[in-house]
Order: structure tokens, then C-alpha cells, then sequence
């Protein structure tokens, strides 16, 4: 819950939700290598927050 929601969302949908990048891009109106951007990000918060154990 402490990421951004920007990134929380795309976690959230690519991970409970299943979806794929092109499915995401449709849904949220963005480009589909913003989502990928925003996905590598969010995988790299949460490792830093994890202690790196991801």
C-alpha cells in the first residue's frame, strides 16, 4: 500500500487481475510501453521496500 497509485494499479491488474500489458493499455487510455514502464518500476519499489528479496 505505500507505492503510488500509478503504480499500484498496474501491480494490482498484472498480477491479481492477470492481465497483459496490451489489456491494461486499452483499459487505463496509455501508451502500452507506459505500462510497462510503470510495471518495471513498481517491481523495483517493492524489491527496495522488500530488503531486495524479490
Amino acid at each position: 500500500m505505500d507505492l503510488p497509485e500509478k503504480y499500484r494499479e498496474v501491480i494490482y491488474l498484472y498480477y491479481y487481475e492477470e492481465m497483459t500489458t496490451k489489456e491494461m493499455a486499452k483499459i487505463l487510455k496509455m501508451n502500452e510501453n507506459t505500462i510497462k514502464s510503470r510495471l518495471k518500476r513498481a517491481k523495483a519499489i517493492l524489491k527496495e521496500q522488500l530488503g531486495g528479496s524479490l
